[in-house]
């Protein structure tokens, strides 16, 4: 791009120069940024000549070769609705990022799709289904940003190795089984499975697997609990009347046009795809699309081949339900898939299940959304079974009530129906979605009309909100939360150092949960002196700073650090922290439970990760830990406290620094577990140690353990512990 902008003289030579030894700049400072991107973001190539010089290069529009942060490397594949590039960004993370192609953008149905696609994968969080990390749109330019699986599909595993044994297919039937099962309980049918949209990812550690099975492509899905789903969505045909999905692997009634499709098309698609991996051929072939169509409708699969290779009868059984023709015999949902399987394989089931159960408690499985009971006045539904308790029975559990016979008999029967009569009424108030249901077009209006009302609930659907966004007095009391993932605020680009949200003074118990910030400047949340907030499941590029406000922090992670000051008070909880001073507090309290802390060396002498310069400090269970720069570079401190902070430690980890904890006469009254590795100084301490304080488990790693006046005892041999502090550079580095 920059060659081809240089021969049509967009561009000079020392134009290039000079951003040349910008982005080196940059690059010494841990941003990685191209040549071509630098061009554009100076202004020295126009957005039109940008646009000129791609349509020499591909059919997708790139604009500066960056996506989202993420640098475009390559191209991975290619297909009718764009290209895949394998991309990086500036922490070294790698995804693929799927382009729509230029070409058909301007097609509605295609553009449809891709959405569809995006806001599928945005719900769907399973170890077996490829994680969509975001979406959007840039310069007309639809895009999607996926995890990127390192292994080939089905697909590429049949064209290069041939035939899948039967215990490697069980295992790719139990684990798809359980993402389009999980998809189902989200809402969502795939439509379109096949062997090129199956990935075989490498084995999981510590698992006697195979490979990690993986869904990908859900461009065709069909997504239920959608309010602005177009009619395709809702399993109808396109525009040009043919039916949805790839003939080879297509079930009958998906081949046949029908509308009202169900978790057995995907069934039979599977089943299809497993019968092409094992027998290295598809189940049925012919000239034309058409006819493999017409085979799929009209004629039953032949499974007398795996007969020949040899595969067992349960295996035959179980594909040959899965594959068949009329859907009222095939297998009905995936949990009898499932129970199928496991008659089978049982001890493969049993690994599969319990890695599926940790993957649920590292919260790598979102829980399915509840169900919304529907009720009609015409036709009231029967309101379900209740546990009523009677008389008698609450008599027998608390003996000292003695129940008059017949009179609170009748009590009891009397009791019965009134909740028998109440229970529509129960009902229909369970029905009614919590809080209100808001789009990014009717935010702005919902906001204002909320303004002022107490215990205001703002449920926000799926999108990208304009930022920025300023919460006050008015707002007091209000809570506004996402639906599911894919909330994101977004700021101008442009906008510098300026808060995406900002909480105002005078804003009280104000919660905000669930959504992604999304912008360029330094600070992400800035809560104003006055304001108190609690914020919850937040993506923070930038900053959060915290200026005489109270805030309470759960499941956030701040990509710029955290900022206190002004007698700023922050409570964090199950949080990260990252940035060259990731917590920083200036006359403010700070509170962090089970957070990690983490950051690279910036440069000056005294660089600290977490630098406390007044005010107090209590750690629970903190782990901090530096990074090494690309020069090699430690950051120069873990923990830095100024004379007269106070500060509690408990089962606190600091390594990968030069210094792990340096202390100005500061109060640590009370350390119960810290463990400090460092490349220099253990601990570097100036002031005596007071007497009353307590500290008690410490492990010090260090070429030098201990500089300053502070004494140590261990146990009754103090002495012995004083002079183990002072072994030189030489000795035992470990104690």
């Amino acid at each position: 791009m920059v060659q081809l902008a240089l021969m049509n003289r967009f561009v000079t030579p020392q134009q290039v120069e000079e951003i040349t030894r910008e982005q080196q700049d940059l690059a010494d400072r841990g941003i990685d940024r191209s040549v071509w991107f630098l061009l554009l973001d100076r202004g020295y190539v126009s957005d039109a000549q940008a646009r000129n010089l791609r349509k020499h290069i591909s059919s997708s529009s790139i604009r500066a070769l960056e996506v989202d942060g993420y640098v475009l490397q390559g191209r991975i594949g290619s297909g009718g609705m764009g290209d895949v590039f394998r991309a990086r960004n500036a922490a070294g993370d790698e995804a693929a990022v799927k382009l729509l192609s230029s070409k058909i953008s301007s097609n509605p149905e295609h553009a449809r799709r891709f959405q569809r696609e995006a806001r599928a994968g945005l719900r769907l969080v399973h170890p077996h289904i490829t994680r969509s990390l975001s979406a959007g749109e840039m310069e007309e330019q639809r895009y999607l940003i996926m995890e990127l699986v390192k292994g080939p599909s089905l697909k590429q595993y049949i064209h290069e190795t041939g035939k899948m044994s039967e215990a490697d297919a069980l295992v790719m039937i139990w684990q798809i089984a359980s993402a389009l099962g999980y998809a189902w309980s989200h809402g969502v049918l795939h439509r379109d499975i096949k062997p090129g949209n199956l990935m075989l990812a490498p084995a999981r550690p510590g698992l006697a697997e195979p490979f990690c099975a993986k869904v990908c492509d859900f461009g065709l899905a069909k997504v239920w609990q959608q309010p602005d789903d177009d009619q395709e969505s809702k399993g109808k045909l396109t525009a040009t009347n043919m039916a949805l999905g790839t003939p080879h692997y297509m079930a009958p009634e998906q081949a046949s046009g029908d509308r009202d499709l169900d978790q057995r098309a995907d069934i039979y698609s599977l089943g299809a795809s497993v019968f092409h991996a094992v027998l290295a051929k598809t189940m049925h072939s012919g000239k034309s699309s058409t006819v493999i169509m017409y085979k799929q409708v009209t004629e039953a699969v032949d499974l007398s081949p795996l007969r020949t290779l040899g595969t067992s009868p349960g295996m035959i059984k179980l594909l040959g339900k899965m594959v068949e023709r009329n859907r009222k015999h095939r297998i009905a949902d995936w949990s009898e898939m499932q129970a199928a399987v496991k008659l089978i394989a049982p001890e493969m089931v049993a690994q599969q299940e319990a890695a599926y159960a940790q993957a649920q408690q590292a919260n790598q499985v979102r829980d399915p959304p509840p169900k919304v009971i529907e009720i009609t006045t015409a036709a009231p539904a029967s309101p379900p079974a209740r546990s009523v308790v009677s008389s008698s029975s609450q008599a027998q559990a608390h003996p000292s009530v003695q129940p008059p016979s017949r009179r609170m008999w009748h009590i009891g029967i009397l009791m019965g129906l009134l909740t028998l009569l109440a229970a529509p009424v129960v009902l229909l108030l369970i029905a009614q979605p919590a809080g209100h249901r808001v789009t990014p077009a009717s935010f702005g209006a919902m906001l204002v009309a909320l303004q002022g009302k107490p215990h205001a609930d703002l449920v926000l659907d799926p999108g990208e909100y304009s930022g920025p966004w300023c919460f006050g007095a008015a707002h007091t009391g209000m809570t506004i939360r996402a639906a599911g993932p894919g909330v994101r605020v977004v700021i101008n680009s442009h906008a510098g150092d300026v808060a995406v949200v900002q909480l105002e003074p005078g804003l009280r118990d104000f919660r905000l949960s669930g959504v992604e910030l999304v912008g360029t400047g330094a600070v992400s949340i800035e809560a104003m002196p006055g304001s108190r907030a609690t914020l919850q499941d937040l993506q923070l590029p930038g900053a959060l700073a915290v200026s005489g406000a109270e805030v309470s922090c759960t499941g956030v992670d701040a990509q710029g650090g955290v900022q206190i000051d002004v007698h700023g008070h922050l409570l964090m909880e199950d949080s990260q922290l990252h940035g060259c001073s990731a917590l920083s507090i200036h006359e403010g309290r700070c509170e962090l439970h089970r957070c990690r802390i983490s950051g690279r060396e910036r440069g000056h002498a005294d660089a600290a990760l977490v630098q406390v310069s007044s005010g107090s400090l209590e750690l629970d269970a903190v782990q901090i830990s530096g990074e090494r720069s690309e020069a090699g570079a430690l950051p120069a401190v873990g923990l830095d406290l100024a004379p007269g902070v106070a500060c509690v430690l408990r089962d606190v980890q600091i390594d990968e620094v030069e210094v792990g904890m340096h202390s100005d006469a500061a109060s640590v009254s009370a350390i119960d577990g810290l463990t400090l590795h460092a490349s220099t100084i253990g601990m570097q301490w100036s002031g005596l140690r007071d007497p009353a304080w307590t500290w008690t488990r410490l492990s010090v790693s260090a070429p030098q353990i201990l500089r300053g006046d502070v004494k140590l005892t261990n146990g009754a041999d103090g002495a012995r512990a004083e002079r183990l502090a002072q072994v030189p550079s030489g000795g035992d580095k470990r104690r």
